[in-house]
């Protein structure tokens, strides 16, 4: 009876036992059901799933006449499954030449044990349809390839500053492809579907696609004609002198379009793996170098005494040397001209006649028109970017402060303050155009592929900052520069050229400057009368017989980068004599 008993305990212990359990899993499967449903059917179907992203095509970037300087075509990468990689010597021996890659190094990523290896060396690991048919042909075992995309920059080393340039993994670097990169990259699409257990698609499978949005195009203000011309007088000048750096700019004073823009020394955007030195060429002098300016800041001294009614051409003054202070200031020649007009000291470039002015406007005057004619306040420590559409702006360096006499002094004539040469442009064009700043920009229209190639211009800032007589007046000044003083080199038969010679002394590192050491400029315009290109060039420490100045060294080669503009731009000569009052 007491076994009866015990027996029938432990069934019904054992009863209850699997009851509990089968409630225990009846409530886990109405949770996954309910509760954890979802979230379960999402973890599903991300196994079924397949994702992948579609890269757009980068924006293409063309000169102002549609002239493709840059383009995204396609490209492979060439890797490798080194598990079925029989002979790496071998492999690499035949692989060399079509890469470009040393055999060594070739031999060291093939050698690997196990896994996947692309095979590249440094930024150098993109090739062309073309080069990876040959690959292909080899009939490497373990060899592959997939698609990607490459930039191409068509005209090697032209422009390469303003363009810059997209490295192998994609980052831009300098010039407006870095400045507009946002625009030119374009967006991502997607394409997902739904696989078997083998990862075929399903003919039925839900099917999501998102194409991606293409980058949008640039239309520079570049006219590739021009910019060829200017890099070849440019490379021929660093020769010819021995320089150890030059910049060139050519605009149109109307619009603030910089027609062209090169620097030496440069590099090649197509090649930047190999010709990108950083230190060396990576700066784009134009808009990021920083000097004293030297006699062609006159022209706002200038402009400034004109539009305040303190220059009388016809007043004379004794030239060769002024007291400022305990410092006294010389004429570049030392010993000047004796008893000349301030006609005649602005054709001549007398720093005399310059002090003389400088304290006729005293500084809050003199630093009021510096700050219109878009330096920015010379009491500030530094001055104001253009706003130029290029990366690395620089502002120029002041003093900081209310001016000293003898930094007014100094100033008048462009000594003492560093500028960029951007801002000399902007601001000469404001003399070329009839008084007004525009802001100097490199990109004319942006295109949209997606929307039928519709074109947003690009609208430069712009402000009045003297009147139309005070530029008129400057202008046939600056003629006479031309025709009967420093910049006599530059003048060309049949044009107007107007203009101004810098010779500024190289500041030492020490402190002082540099003996014998100048970086010499020229800026001008032409025709006088109404300006349609202002052109600027400066070169850095030219070495040359007897010394080098602005009227030896980079008036003679500005007027050939006029020359080349009057041809590329259709500007015809006149047909009459002028001269200057």
């Amino acid at each position: 009876m007491e076994k009866n008993k015990n027996s029938q305990l432990r069934s019904l212990v054992i009863g209850l036992f699997f009851i509990l359990l089968f409630m225990v899993i009846i409530g886990r499967l109405l949770w996954i059901q309910t509760v954890d449903a979802s979230d379960l059917r999402r973890k599903a179907e991300a196994n079924w799933r397949i994702s992948k992203v579609l890269e757009p095509r980068r924006g293409t970037i063309m000169d102002r006449n549609g002239n493709v300087l840059v383009q995204s075509m396609p490209a492979y990468v060439i890797a490798a499954d080194v598990s079925l990689v029989k002979d790496p010597h071998a492999y690499a021996k035949k692989l060399s030449p079509l890469l470009g890659i040393p055999e060594d190094k070739l031999v060291a990523k093939l050698s690997k044990k196990k896994g996947q290896v692309e095979l590249r060396d440094g930024n150098n690991y993109k090739v062309s349809p073309q080069t990876r048919d040959q690959i292909m042909k080899l009939g490497l075992d373990g060899i592959y390839s997939y698609p990607a995309t490459m930039r191409v920059y068509m005209e090697g080393p032209l422009a390469a500053h303003v363009l810059g340039f997209v490295n192998m993994d994609n980052q831009a670097t300098g010039g407006v492809e870095q400045r507009y990169d946002s625009l030119l990259r374009g967006q991502p699409g997607t394409w997902s579907f739904q696989k078997d257990a083998n990862g075929w698609k399903l003919s039925g499978g839900v099917e999501k696609f998102q194409p991606p949005r293409d980058g949008k195009n640039l239309i520079l203000t570049i006219d590739n004609r021009l910019q060829y011309e200017v890099e070849r007088i440019l490379e021929q000048a660093m020769r010819r002198y021995q320089a150890k750096a030059a910049t060139a700019v050519v605009a149109n004073p109307d619009t603030g379009e910089i027609l062209a823009m090169a620097n030496r020394p440069t590099f090649d955007p197509s090649r930047y793996a190999k010709t990108w030195k950083p230190g060396i060429n990576t700066t784009n002098l134009a808009v990021s170098s920083q000097f004293e300016p030297g006699s062609t800041f006159k022209i706002v001294t200038l402009a400034a005494a004109i539009e305040e009614g303190l220059f009388h051409p016809d007043d004379t003054f004794s030239s060769g040397a002024i007291r400022v202070k305990d410092r006294e200031i010389h004429d570049w020649n030392e010993t000047g001209w004796g008893e000349i007009s301030f006609r005649q000291g602005v054709y001549l470039s007398s720093n005399v006649a310059f002090v003389m002015l400088g304290q006729a406007l005293g500084a809050d005057r003199l630093e009021t028109y510096i700050d219109k004619f878009g330096f920015g306040r010379i009491t500030a420590q530094k001055g104001r970017k253009t706003g130029i559409d290029l990366p690395a702006e620089e502002r120029g360096y002041f003093y900081g402060r209310s001016l000293y006499p003898s930094e007014l002094a100094a100033t008048a004539f462009g000594q003492g303050i560093s500028v960029t040469p951007i801002q000399q442009v902007a601001a000469v064009s404001a003399i070329a155009n009839g008084g007004k700043w525009v802001q100097p920009h490199v990109v004319r229209a942006i295109q949209d592929p997606g929307r039928h190639g519709k074109m947003q211009m690009i609208r430069p800032r712009s402000r009045k900052v003297i009147s139309d007589r005070t530029a008129a007046e400057v202008r046939q000044l600056l003629r006479g520069v031309v025709m009967y003083g420093t910049g006599k080199e530059a003048d060309l038969p049949g044009y107007d050229i107007a203009g101004k010679t810098g010779t500024a002394q190289k500041p030492s590192p020490r402190g002082g400057y540099i003996p014998g050491e100048y970086h010499v400029s020229f800026i001008g315009f032409a025709p006088a009368d109404h300006p349609k290109v202002v052109v600027y060039v400066a070169i850095d420490a030219p070495t040359v017989s007897g010394g080098a100045t602005g009227g030896t060294v980079a008036a003679p080669v500005a007027k050939e980068l006029f020359q080349k503009a009057f041809q590329v731009l259709h500007i015809l000569p006149r047909t009459s004599t002028k001269t200057a009052p």
